[in-house]
């Protein structure tokens, strides 16, 4: 499958998502849905570290077996982990003859940002002001 592909759930969860921040208006149960998977793809320790591998790979891409040896995992582990992040969207995956290689999708950072964006900044000190208050 090429980078350029995406399966019927990627296409859905970046339209749901597409609506702004989640702070502008009360989600559909469509956008709750492919929020949920989104962020279920990130709940996962070993997913995260997969994520932070990639974003620091020297060429922003990894094999899938230099995954596995960078984080120590277990090729089913990894293979696991990998298709979970792939399927969210949050991972791209490349096929090049036999092998698999793995980037963080372009967009997967701004989609969270701006999922989460939009909501008025605290101000500095003012969790501190609550307790004493």
């Amino acid at each position: 499958m090429s980078m350029q592909t995406m399966t019927k759930v990627d296409m859905l969860t970046r339209m749901s998502l597409d609506h702004g921040p989640i702070t502008a208006a009360p989600l559909t149960h469509a956008e709750a849905e492919s929020l949920a998977r989104l962020l279920h793809a990130l709940a996962e320790p070993t997913r995260v570290m997969i994520v932070s591998t990639l974003l620091h790979a020297a060429r922003g891409e990894l094999h899938g077996r230099e995954i596995q040896e960078r984080l120590g995992l277990r090729q089913p582990t990894s293979s696991h982990h990998l298709r979970k992040l792939v399927h969210s969207g949050v991972v791209e995956r490349e096929q090049r003859g036999p092998y698999a290689y793995f980037r963080v999708a372009p967009d997967a950072l701004s989609r969270l940002r701006a999922i989460f964006g939009g909501r008025p900044r605290r101000q500095p000190g003012g969790a501190a002001r609550l307790a004493q208050g």
